[in-house]
């Protein structure tokens, strides 16, 4: 195979993984954006007194609850010990989706009679545990507390020690629904020992609410609030139980969705929260689009003015590079953020720094009298190693960025460590081809129009009379 057929083949392949990248690259609204660039929620978590595996656990909750509320490309980490970072971009309501990840959904089910006697009030209540808050109660002791408007006298709180009859952690599945009365509520199904204990905790109260005559009430408790308590007049087998009450749609929606993911192992706090509007997030892009499309033209435009036909050159691998470099991010689903971006715009001006590197070089072959041909061989051939070491210090700089940053910072190392991998690639490979190519062509045996024509050196001769 000669050295043109190999060039056209390699030229050929480009044109094809040009052709996919653009696929994946265009239109550009197919690019994730992060949340500084379409606005959302970020927020950091905190717990007190958590064990390893219990953070470990509640990331793993936080993150199957995310996911079922379909939100694009979401980031949830450690940070520390106790400390839950947590971004989502594109949420419309940043209130409801952080009450939805930190809501601690301990589901219980009491039989109202352990309730024991009620208070009025909260105070009542922790007066009467010896206590001054909820948080210096004895442990294995809790308030529940019971509002009218789920169906009691008036607002009461409960001073229980006894242990629920069944808890959530037997549920199998949770889903949102509606009655036959067409009002919100939450199905709910057991797991086999969890649809055993059901069945055993409602036969027993059936039969006592037919010995007394009196009404046998089980109530449904959800982080100490009774969010239902319907009369038990049978035996419920089957393992299928349902959460009735004043709900929305959406709250049965949200409720469901808590209670499928399971409950988190510790409380956790908010300690920092940020709320980025999608009009601040789009006007951020914006201006990160100009830059860049600035910084590009002003490349572009030097590389002619220096270069010229080299440049034209250059100009035109840096375009298959912009493409190449847009598909593979698209294809890979980066999310895109502002350092991201920046990451992006500076490899713009690194992918011409290998060509400067290299027309650099064959200027000073030409300058020492070589052919145009050989000046365009030689010259690959020594800036090779000097561009090989350049790009290759900042690919290790990048991958040591991304494993040893977070968040942000990552983003910035992979755009910068993808971006000048290819660059290298572009430049060795397309710009190096296309010249060879188009080195049969006049106008590149033409010095000028190249931009390698060298200016002669003046000298200044003395003679040995000591007059110039």
């Amino acid at each position: 195979m000669s050295r043109v057929q190999r060039d056209a083949g390699i030229l050929v392949l480009v044109a094809i993984l040009l052709g996919v990248a653009a696929y994946f690259a265009f239109p550009l609204s197919k690019t994730n954006l992060g949340l500084d660039l379409q606005g959302g929620l970020a927020v950091i978590l905190e717990a007190e007194d958590a064990t390893n595996d219990q953070m470990t656990q509640a990331v793993e909750i936080i993150q199957n609850r995310v996911n079922k509320l379909g939100v694009a490309e979401p980031e949830i980490q450690r940070q520390g010990d106790t400390k839950i970072s947590v971004q989502l971009p594109g949420i419309d309501n940043p209130e409801e989706a952080l009450e939805i990840i930190g809501k601690t959904a301990v589901l219980e089910f009491y039989d109202v009679k352990d309730f024991g006697d009620p208070y009025s009030s909260l105070a009542d209540a922790l007066a009467a545990a010896g206590v001054e808050s909820t948080e210096d109660l004895p442990e294995g002791t809790k308030i529940i507390e019971w509002a009218q408007e789920v169906g009691n006298s008036s607002d009461q709180w409960f001073l229980v020690s006894t242990s629920p009859a069944l808890d959530g952690s037997m549920l199998k599945g949770a889903q949102s629904s509606f009655d036959q009365f067409n009002n919100p509520k939450v199905d709910m199904q057991f797991d086999d020992d969890g649809a055993e204990l059901f069945s055993a905790v409602t036969k027993r109260m059936a039969e006592t609410s037919q010995i007394t005559g009196q009404n046998q009430l089980l109530a449904i408790v959800l982080d100490n609030y009774v969010e239902s308590a319907p009369r038990v007049l049978e035996q419920i087998d089957g393992g299928n139980a349902e959460i009735t009450g004043d709900f929305t749609t959406t709250e049965t929606k949200n409720l469901a969705l808590v209670l499928q993911t399971g409950a988190l192992p510790v409380e956790l706090k908010p300690v920092s929260e940020n709320t980025v509007g999608a009009t601040l997030g789009k006007s951020a892009l914006n201006q990160a689009l100009l830059a860049g499309g600035i910084g590009l033209l002003l490349i572009m435009v030097f590389m002619i003015a220096y270069y010229r036909l080299l440049g034209l050159v250059a100009d035109i691998a840096l375009i298959i590079y912009a493409v190449l470099f847009m598909g593979i991010l698209n294809g890979i689903g980066v999310t895109m953020t502002l350092p991201g971006i920046a990451g992006i715009i500076l490899t713009f001006g690194m992918a011409v720094d290998a060509n400067v590197l290299i027309f650099a070089r064959m200027r000073d072959e030409v300058a020492a009298g070589k052919t145009i041909g050989t000046a365009y061989s030689v010259g690959f051939s020594k800036a090779f190693r000097a561009v090989f070491d350049c790009n290759m210090t900042t690919i290790i700089t990048a991958v040591i960025l991304f494993w040893a940053a977070t968040g942000a910072i990552k983003g910035f190392a992979l755009t910068l460590g993808i971006g000048v991998a290819l660059s290298f690639l572009t430049a060795v490979l397309i710009t190096r081809t296309m010249l060879f190519l188009l080195s049969g062509w006049k106008p590149f045996r033409n010095h000028r129009l190249l931009g390698l024509h060298v200016r002669g050196a003046r000298t200044l001769r003395i003679n040995g009379g000591g007059q110039s």
